[in-house]
Order: structure tokens, then sequence, then C-alpha cells
């Protein structure tokens, strides 16, 4: 058995009928590829004693030890006795190392076991049972903090919060009304299609303006406020966070909660019910400007009929929402970002966390007030 080679530096494994067995050349990581590749054990010699010798061999590294231990196991395996003739001390030692980490070298990392879907829903559903948790020691700690603060005006910190309403609201403003005017302007389409087969067009403003007071108004409000306001408190808190900024006023003995989570709590509270006034506002001029151009429906029209049928206290049931939406958007970002690690794809997975958890929490709140409304008879 012989092996040719491309280049005298590559690794070669010689058979010769008088000398036996021959290494030759470099056997190092770079150059023994080719070897074991085209090594052919289906015919050995007859004699039982198979003698390999170095005294060609020009480098020996640790993978051309490897190499050859392979190779004297294939011949043990076949029940041929092996000398190994001419190597150094060096080489000797490699060749005993190798052997003595065989039980590492042939170790294989044993299958991940596929988990079934019963696990992987009780696991979830602990992950979930532990965020509630720590959601409600948030607003524990978030309760504690204001009582604490209401004998001491100053630990509202005013300027946090004027800062948070500028961000989350008035920042907010161009979006909420561009959006909410296009709202306005389907609703009043959608419904003006239905209501010109039975020529009841004086009813649009009835029914998009209980669509837009109670619903859509503050749905939509509270939706643009989650995206953009719920994932930059996670961001703020996580990069925070990963400064170990927020270890640093624990050190200080400073409550990460009164100095982060309440100026924005109180921020979003306050200007909440004014974002929605303004999305029922542009809502309401999206539906008038549609029902005038689709339905013909003048605008002392559409508002008197909107007053009359549907007056400020539609308005109010869509306001009354906006404590509880914010609350909600403010306390699950906030949350998010403390939950986020020293890692590179950590505040990225709590901001999309925080959004998704927040639009989630939102639509059952809104289904809770529909329900409370509906047993009240509102």
């Amino acid at each position: 058995m012989a092996i040719m080679s491309k280049t005298k530096s590559e690794a070669k494994f010689i058979f010769d009928e008088q000398d036996g067995y021959k290494c030759e050349g470099f056997w190092a990581i770079g150059k023994i590829e080719n070897l074991q590749k085209s090594l052919d054990f289906s015919k050995l010699p007859e004699q039982e004693e198979i003698t390999i010798s170095a005294e060609h061999l020009t480098h020996f590294d640790s993978a051309g030890a490897l190499a050859l231990s392979q190779i004297v196991n294939i011949f043990e395996e076949k029940g041929k006795n092996v000398e190994l003739v001419g190597f150094n001390e060096q080489q000797n030692a490699l060749l005993e190392l190798i052997a003595d980490k065989k039980e590492i070298l042939h170790y294989e990392i044993p299958p991940i076991k596929s988990k079934n879907i019963l696990y992987r829903i009780g696991k979830e559903a602990a992950c979930k049972l532990k965020q509630a948790d720590g959601f409600i020691i948030l607003l524990g700690d978030l309760s504690i903090n204001v009582i604490e603060a209401l004998g001491h005006w100053r630990r509202f910190r005013l300027p946090s919060i004027a800062a948070n309403v500028d961000s989350a609201g008035i920042q907010a403003l161009p979006i909420i009304g561009l959006l909410s005017f296009l709202i306005g302007v389907v609703l009043a389409y959608q419904m003006g299609l239905q209501l010109q087969t039975y020529g009841a067009n004086i009813f649009i403003a009835y029914l998009s303006g209980m669509a837009i007071f109670r619903e859509f108004s503050p749905l939509i409000t509270a939706i643009i406020v989650a995206g953009r306001t719920s994932s930059a408190f996670t961001a703020q808190i996580g990069s925070m966070k990963i400064n170990e900024e927020v270890d640093a006023l624990n050190t200080m003995g400073l409550s990460p909660t009164e100095l982060l989570v309440m100026p924005k709590v109180f921020g979003l509270l306050f200007v909440f019910p004014l974002l929605i006034f303004w999305s029922d506002f542009f809502s309401i001029l999206g539906a008038m400007f549609m029902s005038k151009s689709m339905l013909g429906v003048g605008y002392y029209d559409f508002l008197a009929r909107l007053k009359d049928s549907v007056g400020v206290q539609q308005l109010l049931l869509g306001l009354y929402k906006a404590p509880a939406f914010a609350l909600l958007i403010a306390l699950v970002g906030c949350y998010q970002g403390f939950l986020v690690e020293a890692n590179a794809d950590s505040i990225g997975s709590q901001t999309t966390r925080s959004v998704v958890q927040a639009l989630f929490l939102i639509i059952i709140a809104d289904a809770v007030f529909s329900v409370i409304y509906s047993w009240m008879g509102l």
C-alpha cells in the first residue's frame, strides 16, 4: 500500500515488503487530510507482526500523532501486533498523550432530546407566572414609593415627568393625528357603503362617532404609544442596567423605581387622556371629510347629529380607559427593561416582548372595559 503525494512535504504512509510500513514527510495538521482520505486497509500483509518506522519522518505534531494512533488501532482490530520504531522521545510523548486521552477523543455529544408539546406549554406557563409575579412586585414597589412621596413633592421629580410628557406625548401628536384621521376616513367609507344601500346617510355621524369615541381612538392611541413609548422605556432602562447604572443606584441606597419608573408612569398618566382627545378630534375630522364627499352630509349636520345622538358621555367612556392603558404601557416597558441581561441581543428581545405584552394587555383591558360598560348599561 503506497500513498502518492503532490509535494514532498505531504504526509506519506508507505508499505515496503522488507522494512514494513514507513511514515514519511510532514505529519502535521495541514498535511494529513489527504493521507486520511486515501488510506486503504482492505489488503494487509499476512504476517501478524507489523513494524511502523519513523526514520524518514520530518515533522510530527499532535494531529499526526492522532492520525497514527487511529492507524494503529485499525491494525490491532484486525489482529495485528504493531511495533513503532525510530520515534524519538518527543514523538513518543505525543503518542502516549493521545493514548491517555483516548476516551475523550472518542466522546460524542449526546443528541438533544426533543420536548413534547405539554412540556413546552408548562414551561411557558411557568415563565409567564414568574413574569406576572415580578410585574405585581414592581406595581407594589411603585405604590409604596408614591405613598412615601406624597409628603415630599420634590420626590415626584417634576422635570423628569415633564421630559416624559414631551417624549411620550407631544412628540407623538403628529403620528397619532395622521393615523386617527385615516382611521376616521376608513370607518366613514366602510359604514357609508352600507348606509347608502338603505338611504340612511345621516346615521353616519352616530355610527362613526360611537365607534371612534368608545373604541377606535383609545385603542389606536394605546397601540401607537405602546409601539413607540413602551419600547423606549425598555431600551432606556435596559441600557442603564447593562452599564450597571441601576446597580449603582442600589449601591447608593436610591430606589430605581422612584427615580426611573415613577416619572414615566406619572408622565404617561398625565398625557394619555390628552392623546386620546387629540385622536378623537382628528378621527371625527376624517369621518366628516368622507361623509361630505361620499354621502353628501354637511359638516354642520354631521356635528349636530353627533352632538344629539352621541354626546359627551361616549367621549368620556373612551377617556376613562386612559389611566389603565397608560399604567399598563409604562409598567410593562419599565419591567421588561429591568429584565435586560448583559448580552448582545437582550435589549432587542426584551424590547420586542415589552411591545407584544403591552399590546396583549391593552386588548384584554379594552375587553374588560367593554364588559363593564355592558353590565352598567352604558
